[in-house]
């Protein structure tokens, strides 16, 4: 009987170890910050929302919008005021899809990027710095 309370014991304190002892897993987002919907873009969409997400480095914003001839996706990566990455991806009722990786450099990007910052709220925003 002892033996077996000893070993129940030892049992028991092991996988409380284990427990209390397990690696911390980062949280990879702080979490949504805003969201806009039905926002004045070019060229025109319908039923289109922004979403600005807080990440441990940076900041995203993804908008999504249905064009006339399908579903577009965009996703805009910052911090601060500096974009880092920039791209979309079209779905076309038909069933194909295009993806597309902008120029970080291009003026009408650059524009297109301020554009769409803008349409959040300065407190919002500030957690992007």
């Amino acid at each position: 009987m002892k033996l077996k309370t000893l070993i129940l014991s030892g049992l028991t304190c092991l996988s409380l170890s284990a427990c209390t002892s397990a690696p911390v897993i980062p949280q990879l987002t702080a979490g949504v910050l805003q969201e806009v919907k039905n926002i004045e873009v070019y060229p025109d969409t319908v039923n289109n929302s922004a979403k600005l997400t807080k990440f441990i480095d940076k900041c995203v914003i993804e908008f999504t919008g249905t064009l006339q001839a399908g579903r577009s996706i965009e996703q805009w990566a910052f911090k601060g005021n500096a974009l880092i990455s920039a791209g979309s991806a079209t779905f076309a009722q038909d069933g194909t899809s295009i993806a597309t990786h902008f120029d970080l450099h291009d003026a009408t990007v650059q524009k297109n990027f301020i554009t769409l910052r803008n349409h959040f709220h300065k407190d919002a925003l500030a957690q992007c710095n």
